[in-house]
């Protein structure tokens, strides 16, 4: 009991550290008005995350760690890009909206970080995404970021639970000036009780993966209504 107990903290401390980002509620006058925007879901490769007393960080996945199998196979089961464009795709139409697919990798590493004017009252991005103005002629862009696979909870260095998990970072950015009409950070998890590692399909553990996006994708088709 104390260990589900433990475990549980540790969820809720995912939850807090994940809200402690940038939130801007719908511009309720853009949903209105026609424009042409274009729709980027960065869909990740899945990782293992860790969850401990210093919050969440990203874990290394080496050749020998043992979640790397299951890691690799998730990648073979599950791809939801296609399904989130076409829910964004369809909330926007639906808004009287052109819609633009774009079908690109970001790198945070490589993408330039948003260095222009900035007016008081406005948040802005922190990546410079105006480029995608020119390059398919849209006023905006709803970028979606998906950051998904496994979660591991320790204490000290002892593993006590894991989770499927999904991470969605929705931004709609006016490409004008870099500003955000919106921004909203959805994560979810869902506890993989019992045996995980079960080769070769490793049934329990993609399931509760897949419940992680699923409950994620859910909260994502009422965004834009």
């Amino acid at each position: 009991m104390k260990k589900i107990n433990f475990f549980g903290l540790l969820m809720i401390l995912f939850f807090v550290a994940r809200s402690c980002v940038t939130s801007v509620p719908m511009n309720s006058e853009y949903l209105s008005k026609p424009s042409k925007v274009g729709v980027f879901v960065n869909f990740n490769e899945p990782q293992k995350y860790r969850e401990g007393s210093q919050g969440l960080l990203d874990l290394a996945v080496t050749s020998g760690d043992k979640y790397q199998p299951l890691l690799d196979f998730a990648k073979t089961q599950i791809d939801r890009k296609h399904e989130l464009e076409n829910i964004y795709a369809q909330a926007l139409k639906a808004r009287g909206k052109e819609v633009v697919i774009i079908d690109e990798k970001f790198d945070p590493k490589t993408t330039e970080k948003f260095k222009g004017d900035k007016q008081e009252g406005k948040k802005y991005y922190t990546y410079d995404l105006r480029y995608l103005k020119d390059k398919y002629q849209v006023d905006e862009v709803v970028f979606v970021n998906v950051d998904w696979g496994v979660i591991i909870s320790y204490y000290s260095m002892i593993e006590t639970g894991r989770s499927g998990y999904a991470y969605l970072q929705n931004k709609v950015v006016n490409l004008q000036d870099n500003s955000l009409y919106f921004s909203n950070d959805n994560a979810q998890t869902e506890i993989i009780k019992g045996k995980w590692n079960v080769a070769p399909s490793y049934e329990n553990a993609i399931s509760k993966i897949d419940a992680a996006l699923n409950k994620a994708i859910s909260v994502e088709k009422d965004l834009f209504k």
